[in-house]
């Protein structure tokens, strides 16, 4: 075989490019992200919009319709779907599984740009655009924050302090603040002085609502540059609140702090976060699809810790869910199976070769082709999670193989002939062309996956690209590394110093697989006697699988116990928190 004869003739380049080629898949695989699972939900995008007072009629003429008919020319888009309803127009987007959100949004902010003028002058500010990633719903990493600030104060820091930090770290989608609280302006009316001014609590509603807003006021050409100007009518402070003109009466101007009572008071709770009688603030961290679960949540921490640092104790934090702990626990769940199977593998090939140099050969082609493998799920932009760490763990079986049947064809030769060069080169020749063959067959079988569309086709994906790269690696490190190690390193087993005891327990071995192979020839003999019988015993197993698949259990995905537990409570209606 031209590529088995090259490696053993060239020993020097292949050893140069298998170091190259170690060091990069090092680097490829120090560099996948980790996550329990890849994201299972297609991308979505979606659009809504506010127009107070409007029939869902006029909201679907007016703006959903516009709407869909500027988007529909965004490329990407397998499905495009709209909902309107009384002063709500909801314009849903979903792109392919192979669309990066992401890069998609400025586009669709153009698209809607174009389009502003024709809106209608009613809407309530722009339309805004929500990003669904399948990451983005539940949080990563969760905590209590407690201090003994006040609550407005405390969510005031974590606001500018913290939330900026953790949310400029890389993958990171978005940070909730769940149960902070804020300081409001309270109103509370004269109604006597109202009535007495002629002034109604409607006026002075509108007289708010019309007033406390920044309001865009044109351009201008300044030393041939356009400049955009704004009339700034938003309340800085309660003064001028007080300050804001509400009515005229007897010749004067009559001001809001003359017909109300004007004060700062903290928010109405809607949301309570509580843990032994005390109340907290939650901070929640989303990610995006393509961040680092572990990366993530160990900057976090960082951040978390510095904050406790910096205010010395004054606001501490407890971790409440870690999800990041769950993935490592699984990774190394799978991936202390997979570092068994692989001793195991190599223990047998020492049992039935009794060669620790023909050992040593097939034990170094596993990890390289699982190094291989990674570089390829980096070069696709893939994760380290469960499905591409089971995919590797099932090739592992698979990829032994080739190897095994190189291995064992060159080491016959080498009995022979006592030398290794022409060995490898005899060996590799007459198999490695069915190696290949059987492997591309193999590839095939898994390589459809890469093709199914939906939901299905986006878990199936890792975990068939996994198994795809570690075939094809196995393949490769068959035909090039197996030769050219045997090349290398083989001995004749009479020149290798061997314990007597050693001796007496492979012949012992040997027995053993002369007893198995004996019976194995009378099975297969009676087998080929009694044909019809034997049809008869393979048709009642097919008959039999078939059946008994009626019984097995469907489910989309296997439930999981990450050692948490939630309660819902549904309280009767008109329930308050204090309540």
């Amino acid at each position: 075989m031209v590529i088995s004869d090259f490696a053993v003739k060239h020993p020097a380049i292949v050893a140069i490019l298998l170091i190259s080629l170690i060091v990069f898949g090092v680097i490829a695989g120090t560099a996948l992200n980790s996550e329990m699972i890849p994201p299972i939900a297609l991308p979505k995008a979606t659009i809504v919009t506010v127009y107070p007072g409007a029939a869902a009629r006029d909201v679907e003429r007016d703006i959903s319709r516009l709407i869909e008919n500027q988007m529909s020319t965004l490329a990407g888009v397998s499905r495009l779907s709209s909902a309107s309803s009384d002063s709500y127009s909801v314009v849903s987007m979903e792109f392919r599984a192979d669309v990066n959100i992401q890069e998609k949004l400025p586009q669709m902010r153009e698209l809607l740009n174009a389009i502003v003028d024709d809106l209608p002058n009613g809407i309530d500010g722009a339309p805004v655009i929500y990003l669904n990633e399948a990451s983005a719903f539940l949080p990563i990493f969760s905590v209590r924050i407690s201090s003994s600030m006040n609550p407005q104060a405390l969510t005031t820091y974590l606001e500018d302090r913290v939330v900026p930090i953790i949310s400029g770290i890389k993958g990171v989608s978005k940070i909730n603040l769940v149960g902070g609280s804020h300081m409001e302006a309270r109103v509370i009316l004269d109604t006597a002085g109202l009535e007495s001014r002629g002034i109604s609590a409607l006026n002075v509603y509108e007289a708010l609502r019309a007033n406390n807003l920044n309001v865009p006021s044109g351009s201008a050409l300044y030393r041939s540059r356009e400049m955009s100007f704004t009339a700034s009518g938003a309340f800085d402070d309660f003064e001028e609140l007080g300050n804001l003109t509400v009515g005229f009466g007897d010749g004067s101007y009559i001001f809001l702090r003359d017909v109300a009572e004007i004060g700062p008071v903290p928010e109405p709770v809607r949301v309570r976060i509580r843990s032994g009688g005390q109340d907290y603030i939650m901070l929640d961290v989303l990610k995006r699809d393509e961040g680092d679960t572990i990366a993530i949540v160990k900057s976090a921490r960082e951040a978390l810790d510095e904050m406790r640092t910096d205010t010395r104790g004054t606001v501490d934090y407890a971790v409440v869910s870690d999800q990041s702990e769950t993935t490592v626990r699984s990774l190394k769940t799978v991936f202390s199976a997979a570092l068994t199977g692989l001793a195991l593998t190599i223990l047998v090939i020492l049992f039935v070769l009794h060669d620790l140099r023909a050992t040593l050969i097939i034990s170094v082609s596993i990890p390289l082709s699982i190094l291989f493998a990674l570089l390829g799920l980096y070069g696709t932009g893939r994760s380290l999670n469960l499905l591409s760490l089971a995919g590797m763990t099932v090739a592992i079986g698979m990829i032994v193989d080739n190897s095994i049947v190189i291995l064992e064809n060159t080491y016959r030769h080498f009995k022979k002939t006592r030398d290794r060069r022409s060995a490898a080169l005899t060996g590799a020749g007459e198999v490695g062309a069915a190696v290949l063959a059987s492997t591309t067959t193999s590839i095939c079988v898994f390589a459809p996956l890469l093709f199914l569309t939906g939901i299905i086709g986006v878990i199936m994906n890792d975990l068939s690209l996994a198994i795809v790269f570690s075939l094809a690696a196995s393949a490769l490190v068959a035909v090039v590394v197996v030769p050219w190690l045997s090349s290398l390193i083989l001995k004749p087993d009479d020149e290798v110093r061997k314990p007597r005891f050693l001796r007496k327990f492979e012949a012992s071995i040997d027995r053993m697989f002369d007893t198995l192979e004996r019976g194995y020839r009378h099975a297969l003999e009676a087998a080929l006697s009694n044909k019809a019988f034997a049809l008869a015993v393979s048709a009642s197993f097919l008959i039999a699988s078939v059946l008994l698949l009626s019984i097995l259990k469907v489910s989309f995905i296997p439930p999981t116990d990450t050692g948490e537990f939630e309660i819902h409570i549904e309280t009767p209606a008109g329930y308050t928190l204090e309540r």
